[in-house]
């Protein structure tokens, strides 16, 4: 059995490459580690001495073609106890280097020095095989871009051994520059073809252009109609020397017009959820669909569902919520059509009716029926724009003390105006430039997001729901080594709104559900959900307690109270967070199991220039460092993340309910001199989510 294989020497070519060309691997971790090879479980390969001499060569060859023609590798063997261990002591010598490099044949289509500039392989570089021949893919799909479907790339190069130097060259045969003569549908059965026609970019008389063939392919699958797709010229060749005209072929396979998904799923602040939706593509044709789609989360703890599962480990961040609203069942049943072709194939739009009820730990409970027209246009940098306008009846639920403290409106009777139903309209306009290589777990490239919101009298809205809500958000990943990866993102946000009278005084507001929240898996994880910003406390009059002692200095019975409090985040109207996290293998465990390294800063403020408060400054910000797990699954990464958290409680104002009016017990609550003891334990935070945070 091959308990171990490692190499040494090596710098040009790290040991993940190395491992992949050889055939000798080492057995699974419970193989071969002496707490669990005893069980006998795990997968066991064994030595093979011819395979192991090949081995060898396939070393030497791939530093050869890499570039470093006088290589040695040399072995150590180790048996003991019939377990095998090997060590490949590699001298990688001096590599052959690029001395010059020549592109020929390109005049009048493209400058030689621009195709030089992209190539993978440059001047001084070592002298890799496979990257030459990656350069003259790369000068084909060049031409082929610009009219060229027959071009020819021959490649040339001249090694001096001695000198350890290479000159390389590639000569160009354009060939006849070609439009298109007419594109050739196939596979079309309930699907219209002209659904497919209009929807491509490939026309009759169009210059013909490789990444126009990749776009069409990319846009089919967009659609959701189909399960294959493929688009490719009908010749190989040209029919002769003179031929300026091809024919493209485009095949597809249907796939299911209707189809039905069912999901089941768990977190911390949703305790149980599931999913259901139905979908019938190409409806009334035309390659419309209709989606309609129902959730539901607090299942377990909010009612009709409860089993006071608040009240366990698996669900005990919502014991917060405990006797209030926000504990009742969260429900989302949305029902929209989406049109693929609104005016233009890079535009489509989407109008959609729902009703949901959605609640925020300890913040709100957001009730509303509505609907939302939304049109997207792809431009011409591959940066869709979203255009919506969002029309929705119904009301939102917060503490009272979150008005009494922001609005200085403290008769309970009072703050009911703001839990009655209102009309909100909303503009929104939303960029996103994705430019990362994957949408579940990027690991390389970057993603810029920004969005507006408006709502207005103007528009139609509520005068107590008026608000201009804008935000922007930068993610970046860099590659550090195979599966090692660092990520980092920072996010900002701002919101201002008009002065109205609410209660015979002027005052600013921004709805509870618009305000911006922090804390939680996604942003600061030092922090419980939305505890992170403003909060206020309220003293929780079911559990206030007295109890009778004898006072040490005069010896008399004297009567002490306590009180619980109900912690209220009242959200803000400013926010910035900064993430940073190094994503990277786990060696004991398989390929589907990594580790990550974060450390989180933030901080979401209520700015109100009329009471001369600032803005975000630098030393308000929380930074909270953390380690978590990931384990891969076809739907993202399962992650559980542990951060610790070094402060105390916020500070905030404390009331106290008597009878219809909120007292002021506390200007500020914890007070200067009060003693909050938080043990290492308590300042620990688990976040259990699904998906990379960022």
């Amino acid at each position: 059995m091959v308990r171990e294989v490692s190499f040494e020497g090596n710098r040009a070519i790290d040991d993940l490459s190395l491992r992949i060309s050889i055939a000798t691997s080492q057995s699974s971790f419970m193989a071969r580690h002496w707490a669990t090879r005893w069980l006998g479980i795990g997968e066991k390969r064994y030595f093979d001495e011819t395979e192991f001499r090949r081995d060898v060569l396939r070393v030497i060859l791939l530093y050869r073609q890499s570039g470093y023609p006088r290589v040695h590798v040399d072995t150590i063997v180790r048996r003991s106890g019939g377990a095998v261990s090997v060590k490949f002591l590699i001298s990688e010598g001096p590599p052959v280097r690029v001395r010059s490099l020549e592109v020929t044949g390109t005049e009048g289509i493209v400058p030689a020095r621009d195709l030089i500039r992209d190539l993978p392989i440059a001047v001084g570089d070592p002298f890799n095989r496979f990257r030459f021949e990656a350069a003259a893919d790369t000068i084909r799909n060049a031409l082929r871009n610009r009219g060229y479907p027959f071009v020819e790339v021959f490649r040339r190069y001249d090694v001096n051994e001695d000198s350890l130097v290479a000159d390389l060259a590639f000569d160009v045969e354009p060939g006849p520059r070609a439009v298109i003569e007419r594109v050739v549908v196939e596979g079309t059965r309930q699907i219209g073809e002209d659904v497919v026609r209009r929807m491509i970019p490939l026309r009759a008389g169009a210059l013909y252009r490789q990444s126009a063939l990749y776009e069409t392919q990319r846009d089919l699958y967009r659609l959701g109609l189909f399960n294959y797709a493929n688009v490719t010229l009908v010749d190989s060749l040209p029919a002769g020397p003179r031929d300026t005209t091809v024919t493209v072929r485009v095949q597809v396979a249907e796939g299911a017009l209707h189809r039905l998904r069912l999901g089941a799923g768990y977190g911390t602040v949703d305790c149980f959820r599931v999913l259901g939706a139905w979908t019938a593509h190409d409806l009334l044709g035309g390659g419309r669909v209709l989606d309609v789609s129902a959730r539901a989360s607090k299942i377990g703890v909010g009612s009709p569902f409860e089993a006071d599962l608040q009240d366990t480990p698996l669900c005990g961040a919502l014991k917060r919520d405990e006797g209030t609203e926000r504990l009742n069942l969260n429900y989302n049943v949305t029902a929209s059509v989406r049109e693929p072709y609104f005016f233009s194939r890079r535009m489509r739009a989407v109008l959609s009716l729902s009703a949901e009820r959605h609640s925020e730990v300890q913040a709100f409970v957001r009730e509303a029926v509505g609907g939302t027209f939304s049109v997207t246009r792809e431009t011409r940098w591959e940066i869709p724009v979203t255009l919506s306008y969002s029309l929705s009846y119904g009301r939102t639920l917060a503490e009272p003390a979150i008005f009494c403290a922001f609005l200085l409106v403290c008769a309970v009777e009072d703050t009911l105006l703001f839990a009655e139903r209102r009309l909100q309209s909303t503009l929104s306009a939303t960029l996103v430039r994705d430019r990362s290589n994957s949408v579940l777990e990027p690991t390389r490239g970057n993603v810029l997001s920004a969005q507006l919101r408006y709502a207005s009298r103007t528009i139609g809205s509520d005068e107590l729901i008026q608000f201009t809500k804008g935000s922007v958000e930068f993610s970046s990943y860099h590659s550090l080594a195979r599966r090692t990866v660092f990520a980092w993102r920072v996010r900002a946000g701002t919101i201002v709104s008009p002065k109205v009278v609410v209660g015979g005084q002027e005052a600013r507001i921004v709805p509870p559900a618009e305000r911006f929240y922090g804390g939680g898996p996604n942003s600061v994880r030092g922090f419980s959900q939305n505890l992170l910003g403003p909060v206020v406390y309220v003293v929780d009059t079911t559990r206030e307690r007295t109890a009778t002692v004898r006072d040490p200095q005069t010896g008399q019975e004297i009567t002490v109270s306590g009180f619980d409090t109900l912690t209220a985040p009242t959200g803000g109207n400013q926010l910035f967070f900064a993430n940073a996290e190094l994503r990277f293998p786990l060696p004991l465990f398989s390929g589907r199991v990594g580790g990550a390294v974060f450390v989180d800063a933030g901080q979401v403020v209520e700015r109100d220039e009329a009471r001369g408060e600032r803005i975000l400054a630098l030393r308000d910000l929380r930074v909270t460092p953390g380690a978590g797990v990931r384990i891969a699954t076809p739907l993202g990464p399962v992650r559980l993340d542990l951060a610790y958290n070094p402060y105390g409680p916020p500070a905030g104002r404390l009331y106290r309910p008597e009878g219809q009016q909120l007292k002021l017990v506390y200007d500020q609550y914890p007070r200067p001199g009060d003693v909050v003891k938080l043990g290492f334990w308590d300042r620990l935070r688990i976040h259990l989510a699904v998906g990379q945070p960022f």
